[in-house]
């Protein structure tokens, strides 16, 4: 059943879009006149606000209580409901890595809660690896939104070093890992230092684009068969999306009226880190009638992210990735819009989701198959270091964005052996986790053998 608010006449889009930009700048003033407490759950707090950045001392990693903060027990019934993803996970610690994002970011939050008071929050990708950069017809980069928020900028560059040292063992290429960490902080300071940088595309994305079809009838019969069978019917899922219609009309009304008339939908049931988000595919009928034109798009069910602690915006607001993919990503997403919909049988609440367009030709990369040399794999972590630089300090005034690029180049200098450190711990704290889970998922029951026996 529709909630009753579903169809109900809707604030202007972008007139939302420009109070959720004041709010955001707002909280990022506040945030930093006045840091978050930082306690911790064992008592202890962070040290007072310095006021003079260059004599700043290195503090040492905080560790969480438990070195078993990062391990998750494959029992549970995410996974026996989800064998598939169960197997991805199980196939070598970066695909755990990928799948515990919001406990790997609070372990981020714990180990530097004593800098938190003057380590700048920024518009955080949230969820930056190697295999969320993406090669589509019209871009490349860092992709894949749903995590999006504002918080400290330390969550991205852990993250994405991490991801580097995982990648690097997995290709055998170990002790290229910290000289491609510093390819990637190298890209991330150009950027800060030039906000007007432009690179050519790797070596590795105009490979992989050479490779494209241009068989338009080919790419939409393979986006189709990604349509799994709706749990309502295709006329209640067409008016719990009317809101959706209603911005795109708003929003490009120089399309025809029929742009996005619903000609096909399906549940879409892929990812690891997004493997058990609600997601959905539907295509609409395009500019004109033959279905050559036609155009798919994407449906995401928002995170609620409140068990990061560190992060300034943790509710499931569909704005939230929205605004974060246009500072974010090197080409934003075409159709960019939300819905506020109780889709399922059985859903308690409204859920929100965000939707945009689903490219013709997409790649994410595999840390086992695309890269070719390690050559590859410093060129693609200078290129996202550079994506992040120019899109972390992106405010809603250009004179606070000229001031954050100062400061951020002055955290990741004094942070640098903090950094480097916290990135080598963790990656062996996740090695280890995901050891645990193999061992625990491949382990047999007690009582499992021998059942059904007489």
């Amino acid at each position: 059943m529709l909630p009753r608010n579903a169809n109900q006449p809707m604030r202007s889009f972008s007139s939302s879009l420009c109070v959720l930009l004041q709010l955001l700048f707002c909280a990022v003033i506040l945030a930093l006149l006045f840091p978050p407490d930082t306690s911790s759950a064992d008592g202890s707090t962070s040290h007072p606000r310095k006021t003079a950045l260059s004599s700043r001392p290195s503090t040492p990693v905080a560790k969480s209580n438990t070195q078993r903060s990062l391990i998750i027990s494959p029992d549970s019934d995410e996974f026996s409901q989800n064998p598939k993803l169960l197997g991805r996970i199980l196939r070598g610690p970066h695909g755990y890595f990928r799948f515990i994002n919001e406990i790997f970011a609070e372990e981020v939050c714990v180990r530097f809660r004593d800098d938190l008071g003057w380590i700048p929050n920024v518009s955080l990708q949230g969820d930056a690896h190697l295999e969320n950069y993406a090669i589509t017809e019209r871009g490349r980069g860092l992709t894949d939104f749903d995590a999006a928020t504002m918080g400290p900028v330390v969550l991205d560059l852990v993250r994405f070093g991490v991801s580097i040292h995982l990648a690097s063992r997995a290709n055998g290429w170990e002790e290229e890992a910290e000289p491609v960490v510093d390819s990637f902080l190298s890209g991330y300071r150009a950027a800060l230092e030039d906000p007007g940088l432009t690179i050519p595309p790797p070596e590795l994305v105009s490979r992989i684009r050479a490779r494209f079809t241009t068989d338009r009838a080919h790419t939409l019969a393979a986006q189709e068969t990604l349509m799994q069978p709706l749990e309502v019917s295709r006329e209640n899922f067409k008016r719990g999306i009317k809101q959706f219609l209603d911005q795109m009309a708003e929003q490009y009304p120089e399309l025809p009226p029929d742009f996005f008339e619903i000609k096909n939908a399906g549940r879409l049931k892929i990812g690891i880190g997004s493997a058990l988000d609600e997601k959905y595919l539907f295509q609409v009928e395009g500019p004109t009638k033959a279905r050559e034109d036609n155009v798919i798009l994407e449906m995401k069910e928002v995170r609620d992210l409140h068990e990061i602690s560190c992060i300034l915006l943790g509710e499931a607001d569909p704005r939230r990735p929205i605004l974060m993919q246009a500072r974010l990503a090197y080409q934003p997403y075409r159709y960019a819009g939300f819905i506020i919909f109780a889709l399922r049988k059985g859903d308690e609440r409204d859920k929100t989701f965000w939707v945009h367009e689903w490219a013709d030709q997409y790649h994410e990369l595999s840390i086992r198959t695309s890269f070719q040399t390690v050559a590859d794999l410093h060129d693609i972590a200078y290129d996202a270091g550079v994506q992040l630089g120019l899109g972390h300090p992106k405010s809603i005034a250009d004179s606070y964005s000229d001031h954050l690029r100062g400061r951020l180049l002055i955290t990741v200098a004094e942070l640098e052996e903090k950094l480097d450190r916290t990135i080598s711990d963790l990656t062996q704290q996740t090695i280890a986790a995901w050891k645990q889970f193999r061992i625990e998922a491949t382990t047999p029951k007690t009582g499992s053998v021998g059942q059904g026996q007489n």
